[in-house]
């Protein structure tokens, strides 16, 4: 049949009794791991694209121009609209890929395409998903990680795909749209799907997206128009006991396939009686924008930062071709990909990291409120104490998650002026340490705290391992809603050590509670008291010499209008130059920053930032990679469809930077 295309395509049923001859399960393997450098494959790493399976293709298909859309970069006959930068495509663009391609690239793909829709379709009489059962289930489950990982393109922070479509009482409008949800996703099971994927989406012009869980704080996974490679499932893991690494290291390693959340990972460590590090919060994806944005965890001030873990990884590139990386053999893709930003280079599909020691562990939480100090004065004061004494917990290891705020559900800060403060230690975690060991430690603080008068009741958690101490101590977070604008800076021990800078911190804390804003905070050291830190890797330097890690936020309704989103935004973003003044020199950490950070290469890459622009336009020439605060994003816009400034969200199309 004849296409808008202008190119003939056989009938679709007959495509794919010629195509199955083509089977990508018989691809030879391509990539062959260096001795004792790089760990074999998994199976799924396997199922490779080759010259010879696109040859094949090409024959089934009789049609050079079809055949083209899923040829490797460096082999392809480019069409021409994408051969220099130019606006992704959208669907309605006379160039978007006509339904019998889709059809043909799911078949390529095994069947394994989706048409996506956003998640809470089922509860908008105008969709034909609507399901009264499925909104339901749905709406009652909508603020649960789990909802939203399993879904090929929800995400968890939607105001950054637009709050175009949620179901009520978490929408701010009763229609739904599709938003910055992907238009289709890949489930991907083997590197081949991701090759093809990536190919296509590179010589078609297409948004590309990566997803795994969903997790990001800034909505990387989402993009208007999208093509989405979902990694969700890519669940292999392998132990080393005896891994010899290209770095030099020696000694036992885990392979991690990249929808390995950190949770698994900390499940399978324990029961070969290891560690790992990994983030705080159960959703994480370990081998995704997690590590490639240096990754911080309950146990970097013991080990340092999850990126420094990293001995070898599988990736896809952009031009679609899949190497493995170490220190020796693509080291270039291997530096960039531990710390220097998700979304940026290629697609990773599995990841090598330190199975380090078992360690036994204690987790004390507690909280106290206004109510149960003797006034204001008695509350900022136990926040001072704290401050005080955050070089000495760093300096032992141990890490601290602990929120600031004003509101009688302890959650956030109800509004400018609230007086009903509390602190909420979310977890103090001391590993290596048994709980008498901990309590010792805590001792200096919490007898100031008693001299306040201040009523407070610490539960203490030990565990002989890791996993079990932190399972307690850390539930399941909220997520799913759109009422949150956060920035953050890291703060380095200089700030600690000098009085002046320390209260000027401590005044700023309490400064933003009264203006409205809520702290999530950390004590937190990106060089572990274990570990020397590698010198290999992008991480963003001020990690090396911080103390904390603060991420401020602002709030507002589920029915709250976009000027207020913009207002508070524009506020929180303007506040937090009392803490970048306080630590000019230093940084934020990428993954839980201010999608509008000012002199955000500066302050998110450090001095690392020519040598990763440059590593993107070698690896990446056309900007098939994008997200809002990677490594090139200066490049392009989104232009946001939102009453809001463009590259406030993915709710647009992506095109080059006006000038």
């Amino acid at each position: 049949m004849k296409g808008m295309w202008g190119v003939t395509l056989l009938a679709s049923t007959s495509l794919a009794q010629a195509i199955s001859t083509a089977s990508l399960t018989e691809a030879a393997t391509t990539v062959v791991a260096t001795a004792n450098s790089a760990p074999s494959l998994f199976q799924n790493e396997e199922v490779q694209l080759t010259e010879g399976v696109l040859s094949d293709v090409s024959a089934a298909l009789q049609n050079s121009t079809v055949a083209n859309m899923f040829a490797f970069a460096s082999n392809s006959t480019v069409l021409k609209r994408s051969a220099h930068r130019s606006c992704k495509l959208m669907p309605g663009d006379s160039w978007w890929p006509v339904a019998p391609i889709w059809d043909i690239f799911d078949i390529l793909l095994g069947g394994s395409l989706i048409k996506a829709v956003p998640l809470a379709s089922y509860c908008y009489p105008d969709w034909p998903q609507y399901d009264a059962a499925k909104c339901a289930s749905v709406t009652a489950d909508w603020l649960s990680s789990d909802l939203h990982m399993e879904d090929p393109t929800s995400v968890m922070s939607p105001l950054y795909q637009g709050r175009s479509c949620l179901p009520s009482p978490f929408n701010y409008t009763a229609s739904c749209t599709q938003g910055a949800y992907p238009t289709y996703a890949v489930n991907v099971s083997t590197v081949a799907q991701i090759q093809l994927a990536v190919n296509f989406a590179r010589n078609l012009n297409l948004r590309l997206v990566v997803k795994n869980t969903g997790h990001d704080f800034n909505g990387k996974s989402s993009g208007k128009g999208a093509l989405s490679i979902w990694t969700h499932h890519l669940k292999d893991k392998e132990y080393l006991p005896n891994f010899k690494a290209a770095n030099g290291y020696v000694g036992p390693a885990i392979k991690f396939g990249s929808g390995i959340q950190v949770h698994e990972a900390y499940e399978f460590a324990k029961t070969l009686g290891h560690s790992v590090v990994g983030g705080e919060a159960v959703t994480v994806g370990l081998g995704g924008g997690y590590v490639a944005g240096g990754g911080h965890s309950p146990l970097s001030s013991m080990y340092g930062l999850a990126a420094d873990q990293v001995l070898a990884m599988q990736v896809v590139l952009a031009d679609g071709r899949f190497i493995t990386a170490t220190s020796t053999e693509n080291s270039e893709v291997f530096w960039m990909l531990r710390g220097g930003g998700g979304s940026t280079i290629g697609v990773v599909t599995s990841l090598t990291v330190k199975a380090l020691p078992q360690l036994q562990t204690t987790t004390v939480t507690f909280n106290f409120t206004i109510s149960d100090t003797p006034g204001p004065d008695a509350f900022w004061a136990a926040i001072q104490s704290y401050l005080d004494n955050f070089e000495t917990f760093v300096d032992a290891g141990t890490y601290g998650y602990f929120y600031i705020g004003a509101s009688d559900a302890l959650i956030g800060t109800t509004y400018a002026g609230d007086p009903d403060y509390y602190f909420r230690m979310e977890s103090f975690v001391a590993p290596n340490m048994t709980v008498a060991q901990t309590e010792a430690l805590l001792a200096p603080w919490f007898d100031t705290l008693k001299s306040l008068n201040i009523s407070f009741t610490p539960w203490y958690n030990h565990a002989d391992n890791f996993h079990d101490a932190w399972a307690v101590a850390f539930p399941q977070e909220y997520v799913g809603t759109d009422v949150v604008k956060t920035a953050s800076r890291l703060l380095p021990r200089s700030v600690f050590q000098s009085d002046d800078l320390r209260n000027q911190t401590w005044a700023a804390y309490k400064d933003a509670i009264t203006q409205g804003l809520f702290i999530a905070g950390f004590h937190i050291s990106g060089t572990g008291i274990a570990a020397e830190p590698p010198t290999d890797n992008a991480v963003l330097p001020a990690w090396r010499d911080a103390l904390s890690h603060v991420i401020v936020g602002s709030e507002w309704n589920f029915t709250s209008s976009w000027d207020v989103v913009e207002s508070s935004s524009r506020f929180v973003t303007e506040w937090m130059d009392v803490l970048r003044e306080i630590a000019p020199d230093s940084g934020a950490y990428m993954s839980e920053a201010d999608l509008v950070e000012p002199n955000l290469q500066d302050a998110f890459y450090g001095v690392n930032y020519p040598r990763l622009y440059a590593l993107k336009q070698k690896y990446d020439p056309t900007g098939l990679f994008f997200a809002l605060t990677a490594v090139g994003a200066e490049d392009w816009e989104v232009q946001t469809l939102d009453p809001v400034p463009y590259s406030w969200n993915n709710n647009g199309r992506l095109c080059p930077k006006s000038s």
